[in-house]
């Protein structure tokens, strides 16, 4: 065990009690974060019922870890605190709107396009000043942002195993303890150009660190981070390993891939195709992580990678899956939604519902991600314990 660290509260029983493990991870992208909620309300009704229609219970009671990235992390904090999926959905559907209004006046490329002061009202009406050692915080919670100034993706828990938990003896640094939950997540959420960066005093009396969306990582998927944290020494978790002993929920926020449409011409500009080759980049580190987790793990209904590698069904590195694997989610792509869901969206529209910042469009994708989660969501997939008698 680290030096100094204390094991106590929910978070620290949920992180550390014996048996098997479940880990919940969840995407960013913006206004989709939706679809995520869509499934997670399937699960919720599911998992209720598996435990005697308890209305007392929590997603936070299920989970030993939940993480997210950018609007993942709002959603996994919220349930981290024990809030039911239907309360943050209301709370999405809600503050879309006003968080995501343009600004009336700005000049473009050098104001970002929101106002942040809304984002940060709303993370202070729900997470006040609690710092992440907070004692009702009801499960273990990981963050993915990206630190701006040093240019490295920082997975940021209240796991008090963890590196940097505690100030040291020397003062050359200020425990991850002390960070509040409000800014941890806001900084996640800090994508450029939609809003500004969020700083956070990692020292005191320095120049605070400079965080922007964790999305801008290989983590905008956070499952595979998430593993790392309970199986790499320096957090002390060394959680078991094995389909019996862990499994992993992932659930996306409307995948697609970022290629040309057909017919259509690459950008004309210098500028056009360089940002459109970053977001092939971030599409395809998302592709990767899903690549690796259906590989390491094993999964009762995997996803098609491509056509070279198929959906690794059977397919495990070193001959035995490591962890349990189900991954949810919406295809915002037109055969998708037409050979599963049997609905037709033009193109354009489809256009639309891709993006981060239509809120105007949320109702609509909760209602095709619940549609979908009708489909995707079985009680036998959710974790080996499912199987087993309700407690």
């Amino acid at each position: 065990m680290a030096e100094g660290t204390t094991d106590t509260g929910l978070a620290a029983r949920q992180l550390f009690a014996p048996g098997p493990k479940r880990i919940l991870a969840l995407d960013g992208g913006g206004t989709k974060g939706i679809i995520e909620l869509a499934f997670l309300g399937q699960i919720e009704v599911l998992l209720r019922q598996h435990h005697g229609d308890d209305p007392g219970f929590r997603l936070s009671d299920w989970f030993h870890l939940i993480g997210g990235t950018s609007t993942g992390a709002i959603i996994a904090a919220g349930l981290t605190m024990g809030k039911t999926v239907g309360e943050i959905t209301e709370l999405y559907l809600e503050l879309g709107p006003i968080v995501f209004r343009p600004r009336s006046w700005r000049l473009p490329g050098l104001a970002a396009r929101f106002d942040a002061k809304p984002l940060q009202r709303l993370l202070q009406g729900q997470f006040g000043d609690r710092a992440l050692d907070s004692a009702d915080l009801r499960t273990g919670l990981a963050v993915i942002a990206h630190r701006f100034d040093t240019g490295s993706p920082w997975l940021i828990s209240n796991n008090p195993r963890a590196p940097f938990w505690q100030d040291p003896p020397s003062g050359a640094y200020r425990g991850n303890r002390h960070y509040l939950l409000r800014e941890v997540v806001r900084a996640s959420t800090a994508a450029p150009g939609y809003f500004r960066p969020q700083e956070i005093a990692v020292l005191d009396g320095s120049q605070p660190a400079l965080f922007v969306d964790g999305g801008l990582s290989p983590h905008n998927n956070p499952a595979l981070s998430l593993l790392m944290m309970t199986q790499v020494n320096a957090f002390h978790l060394n959680w078991p390993t094995g389909p019996q002993s862990l499994h992993i929920t992932s659930i996306g926020a409307g995948y697609y891939r970022r290629g040309l449409p057909p017919g259509a011409k690459p950008p004309s500009t210098a500028g056009g195709m360089a940002f459109q080759c970053l977001m092939q980049s971030l599409s395809s580190a998302q592709a990767h992580t899903l690549t690796m987790l259906q590989w390491l793990g094993e999964s009762p209904s995997p996803w098609q990678i491509n056509s070279e590698i198929g959906d690794l069904a059977g397919d495990s590195l070193g001959g035995a899956p490591l962890f349990g694997f189900q991954r949810y989610d919406l295809l915002l792509e037109a055969a998708w939604l037409r050979a599963e869901l049997g609905v037709t969206i033009p193109e354009r529209h489809l256009n639309r519902l891709r993006r981060l910042d239509q809120p105007a469009l949320m109702r609509e994708l909760l209602d095709l991600a619940s549609t979908a989660a009708a489909k995707q969501v079985r009680l036998a997939n959710l974790s080996a314990d499912t199987n087993r008698p309700s407690p």
